[in-house]
């Protein structure tokens, strides 16, 4: 706990700012794009650092993430991630791919690739392909199907996200359904909403999932469904044109095994 409280602090103190742990911000709510937008080039680096506390004595995750990005205006991102994962002690680290692309007509599709040398909780690997469509009305709709391959077990999770934007404001709902090759079929829901404020695109929101979730425990334990119940409150930052930071707080229910309650900070650099 000791060093990654120092590292976090030495983060701070550097760089007076702070950006999520996923790979990078296509997840992160963004107004419906005008066909008559420019396209300039740009690249931006992020680094972020989650820590959650489990209950029951059951220990602690900690994750230090590295994002780099190619953006060509707000039409096409095109990224790289390194992530270390830390739980109660086992180690895993992976390497990630992607590209969001938009198309013509108000499509748009986005493809990432994962690959893990440990795999102890993580995949050994995963592909996800996505398609969204802007069909007006500050509407978009996305429909999109993660495969992961983990030790002995596979993983289909098909998801379908609705977006409505107005005026500074954001609603979606996501349904996702996940397959394991030896467990059935789990249904899990996701509420969000985000609020955007000042020039440079900053946001605040808040979620609420439910439902059935697979969740790979270990290869001592395996991977269990469980009904899951989470809330979580994010903000993204920008402090200049040049640097943003990024805070999420959560707090999840994994059924009857344990509650989960984390914190992730980060920074975000655009140059």
């Amino acid at each position: 706990m000791k060093p990654l409280l120092l590292i976090l602090f030495a983060l701070i103190i550097t760089f007076p700012v702070s950006a999520q742990d996923e790979a990078p911000d296509t997840e992160q709510p963004s107004a419906p794009v005008e066909e008559s937008d420019p396209q300039p080039v740009s690249y931006e680096a992020a680094i972020g650092f989650t820590q959650e506390k489990l209950s029951r004595g059951k220990g602690e995750w900690r994750t230090a993430t590295f994002t780099f990005e190619r953006r060509k205006g707000r039409r096409q991102i095109i990224w790289g991630t390194y992530r270390m994962s830390d739980r109660t002690g086992v180690r895993d680290s992976e390497i990630i791919g992607g590209i969001y692309q938009r198309l013509p007509n108000k499509w748009a599709f986005t493809a990432e690739g994962m690959y893990s040398s440990t795999y102890q909780f993580v995949g050994k690997y995963s592909f996800m392909g996505e398609i969204e469509k802007d069909i007006g009305g500050g509407t978009v709709i996305h429909g999109g199907v993660r495969y992961t391959a983990y030790r002995g077990v596979k993983a289909t999770t098909g998801y379908g996200l609705v977006e409505k934007y107005w005026g500074a404001n954001r609603l979606a709902y996501t349904l996702y359904t996940t397959h394991l090759t030896n467990a059935g079929t789990a249904p899990s829901h996701r509420l969000q909403y985000n609020r955007y404020f000042g020039e440079r695109g900053n946001t605040i929101g808040g979620a609420y999932s439910f439902g059935r979730e697979h969740e790979n425990l270990g290869p001592t334990v395996g991977i269990l469904r469980t009904q899951t119940r989470s809330l979580s409150l994010s903000g993204r930052f920008w402090l200049n044109d040049r640097i943003g930071i990024a805070v999420d707080g959560w707090f999840h229910q994994q059924g009857d095994l344990f509650n989960r309650g984390g914190i992730n900070v980060g920074t975000r650099f655009r140059f």
